[in-house]
């Protein structure tokens, strides 16, 4: 186990329904409005938690400086976090993911998780985090995006 823990941000090889690394491969193209990212630990602990949250803050950051001309379409509107490498979290972990959720919620910023062990997702349902996130848990990074399509079409059709 790392005390500095890998993160990466994921997109689309386009045709497929396959999300990786986008540094690993340049051809994955990132869907407007979302940004993916990969935690790769196997414990989301007191000795990583501010890390990796610190981490997806500064891309969220990085994405909404990258939109200077004010593209509504590009503004940040989702964060999917796979968790699909964590085996195991802890209170620390839990804190900094509900502090996370805090943070983008204050900033009109969704949060989905995705795949995550049933040891994690039992311990996020204790605390109620997943009733906090609007229940916005998948099995897949698609689904996820899939599910976000359907909400923004919703939202088009109600302000129509």
């Amino acid at each position: 186990m790392s005390i500095r823990p890998g993160t990466e941000t994921l997109g689309q090889i386009p045709g497929t329904d396959v999300f990786c690394d986008t540094n690993q491969y340049p051809m994955a193209s990132k869907t407007p409005g979302v940004v993916i990212i990969r935690v790769k630990s196997a414990l989301l602990c007191f000795a990583n938690a501010n890390i990796i949250k610190e981490r997806i803050m500064a891309w969220i950051n990085e994405e909404a400086a990258a939109d200077t001309k004010g593209n509504a379409e590009m503004t940040v509107q989702l964060v999917i976090l796979d968790t699909s490498s964590l085996m195991d979290i802890d209170t620390s972990g839990i804190a900094s993911l509900l502090e996370l959720h805090k943070n983008l919620s204050s900033h009109g910023i969704q949060l989905s998780i995705v795949n995550p062990r049933w040891q994690v997702i039992h311990k996020l349902r204790l605390v109620n985090f997943v009733s906090e996130i609007g229940g916005r848990v998948f099995l897949t990074v698609g689904e996820a995006v899939d599910a976000a399509d359907l909400d923004a079409k919703k939202a088009t059709i109600i302000r129509s």
